[in-house]
């Protein structure tokens, strides 16, 4: 039950924020008509078309979100884009390189640290004591959010990292790196 809402309510605020940048003025300022799309696209996702509903296409192609994700997306949501500024090149170098590490480039195997997760868990809980102690509130949040997410098993995975990244965070971080860096070598207009 619980990863069903969560994966309902992690597609819900995405897809809502997607349609909102789209969006003119008039829907994004508003909160309550912001609410209201939210729930209307949470609803949406769990109408049967051909027998399957969207939201479970979205989880068997692109898995479960993570908690972060679900965090990151939250703070987008109320707050904006530009409360997360600084994160996607964390994302972007830390999902690459678990990724490829995952898949054997190396004798190295980080993905079976998280079901042995005490060196994990540590390391993810002082990292989030050290970003809130530097002021990286959303990101402390995340991590903290995912730590209590994992220990109370919110997900269907016992896993430590699929609390912590997913391949959607991950893309998206890379895309917005790429899409960044290409924007700042264009020449600007005049």
């Amino acid at each position: 039950m619980m990863p069903t809402l969560l994966a309902s309510l992690g597609y819900g605020l995405a897809i809502t924020l997607l349609f909102a940048s789209c969006a003119p003025l008039a829907l994004r300022a508003h909160p309550r008509r912001m609410a209201l799309a939210l729930a209307a696209v949470c609803a949406l996702l769990h109408l049967p078309i051909l027998g399957i509903s969207l939201l479970a296409v979205l989880r068997g192609a692109l898995g479960d979100l993570s908690i972060v994700t679900l965090v990151f997306l939250s703070i987008l949501f109320f707050r904006g884009p530009q409360s997360l500024l600084p994160y996607p090149r964390c994302f972007t170098l830390m999902g690459l390189a678990f990724f490829f590490l995952s898949f054997g480039v190396s004798p190295l195997h980080p993905y079976a640290w998280g079901y042995a997760p005490v060196v994990l868990t540590c390391l993810t809980g002082g990292l989030a004591c050290l970003l809130w102690l530097r002021g990286g509130y959303a990101f402390s949040l995340a991590l903290l959010a995912a730590l209590l997410a994992w220990r109370l098993h919110w997900l269907d995975s016992s896993n430590l990292w699929d609390y912590l990244l997913d391949v959607p965070l991950v893309m998206t971080a890379l895309g917005r790196d790429v899409f960044s860096g290409v924007a700042g070598r264009l020449p600007r207009a005049r």
